[in-house]
């Protein structure tokens, strides 16, 4: 429960993006809670926004291109 309740640290424009994610349908999530434990740990809202924008780029699907 710690856990969860540490989300609610996060940069508001953050928030929003996770509460609006696609919903995984098949495999498993690109980001997990345990990703953003770091980030939500900070206070700092502009490191944490660096942060996110370093967790998604490491977990976005790469593009194949023919």
């Amino acid at each position: 429960m710690t856990q969860i309740m540490w989300l609610d640290n996060l940069a508001p424009d953050i928030q929003e993006e996770i509460l609006f994610m696609p919903r995984t349908t098949q495999g498993r999530d690109s980001i997990k809670e345990a990703d953003l434990r770091p980030i939500a740990k900070t206070l700092d809202w502009d490191k944490q926004r660096k942060m996110w924008r370093a967790l998604k780029m490491v977990n976005s699907p790469c593009e194949v291109v023919e």
